[in-house]
């Protein structure tokens, strides 16, 4: 049996197309309709593709007129295809699979050479057929779709922004990063330090504040934290260092719950740090460990110290969280950057900027 795949705007199209090549001969197996573009770079196009099968020989005869009541019957067919088809179905999936087009490969090897997998995967690949030679522009496209970017806290920072996450995420650094980058644009930024465990942890931070010319107050004791909160009023954004904290510690889990508890809500934005160099599983631990505190946004640090951001993209994805921040090197206060679509492109292996083809569509 001979199988013919047809792509038109409309089922109507697709059927219409067929009739006027195969005539009577055909019968209708399966149907699907898709989206191509509807990105950045593409605009949204509805599609939809027909394989049928021919019971016998086309005929030569001119082609003919397709009516309404031609029209239902195909749909129903569509709907019901004959039993010797559905036994077919599985083989033809076989070969289709065993025979991808180049494209198909190649997505694959982007896919898993950054890292990316799971919801975010799907979510990528999902009804996915490109229409441009270079595919990338459009898998760029679709990637970035899924990415989310927390610009308005950017632009509009809430008073008081509290950095969480596990020891050696590089929270401290950040912050430091942070206040310059605000204090540059003329606010008045405030540090308050709650990790006063760590040995040396109040002294860095001091030593940044000092540096950077900041108003600093290192709470020592939970209630200590109203009165740090009064010592910086004065101040458009105050930013406060926590301690990284064991899953298993839950006496100063909920140390930390409780200082932070004294923060507005309107007014706070809970930030949690993560290591770009970090498989998504172990973020994901990560997250799981901090959840109660109910995070609002990420900054991915150490983008200097990996090839991909793939890993971080997939594990934002599936806790459904924006990116703030990005750290790039160890320089305070230079190496960070605003969360944008292009530092994401930037940092992803053979995608986005990192790809000649994509560079040309952007200029």
């Amino acid at each position: 049996m001979e199988y013919i795949t047809i792509t038109a705007d409309t089922y109507e199209d697709a059927l219409a197309k067929a009739k006027s090549q195969y005539g009577d001969n055909i019968r209708v197996h399966s149907r699907r309709n898709y989206t191509l573009g509807g990105g950045l770079f593409t605009k949204k196009r509805n599609k939809t593709e027909i394989i049928f099968y021919l019971v016998k020989e086309a005929p030569t005869a001119a082609a003919k007129v397709v009516t309404n009541e031609e029209i239902k019957e195909f749909e129903k067919e569509a709907k019901t295809p004959d039993p010797e088809t559905l036994r077919a179905e599985e083989k033809i999936q076989t070969v289709l699979t065993k025979a991808k087009p180049g494209w198909e490969k190649e997505l694959e090897d982007l896919l898993l050479v950054n890292d990316i997998k799971g919801s975010l995967r799907e979510a990528v690949t999902n009804n996915f057929v490109p229409t441009n030679s270079d595919f990338r522009i459009e898998l760029s496209d679709k990637l970035l779709s899924q990415v989310k970017i927390d610009y308005v806290n950017q632009a509009h920072p809430r008073k008081y922004m509290i950095l969480i996450g596990p020891t050696g995420s590089g929270k401290t650094t950040t912050i430091a990063k942070i206040a310059s980058l605000y204090k540059t644009v003329g606010k008045k930024v405030g540090l308050i330090s709650l990790d006063n465990f760590r040995v040396g942890a109040f002294q860095q931070i001091t030593t940044y504040a000092e540096g950077l010319q900041l108003p600093i107050y290192v709470v020592k004791e939970e209630d200590e934290v109203i009165l740090a909160q009064d010592k910086m009023k004065g101040e458009d954004l105050v930013i406060i260092d926590t301690m990284g904290i064991s899953p298993k510690d839950s006496a100063n889990l909920l140390r930390l719950k409780q200082m932070l508890s004294f923060f507005p809500k309107a007014d706070t934005l809970i930030v949690m740090t993560c290591g770009a160099t970090s498989k998504s599983e172990d973020l994901y631990k990560q997250f799981k460990n901090y959840e109660p505190f109910e995070i609002g946004s990420l900054i991915a640090t150490k983008l200097d110290e990996t090839e991909s951001l793939g890993s971080f993209l997939t594990f934002a994805y599936s806790v459904s969280l924006p990116l703030l921040f990005c750290t790039n090197g160890q320089k305070v206060p230079s190496d960070i950057l605003k969360a944008s679509t292009s530092v994401i492109l930037e940092n992803l292996k053979d995608l986005g900027y990192n790809s000649n083809s994509f560079k040309s569509q952007l200029q």
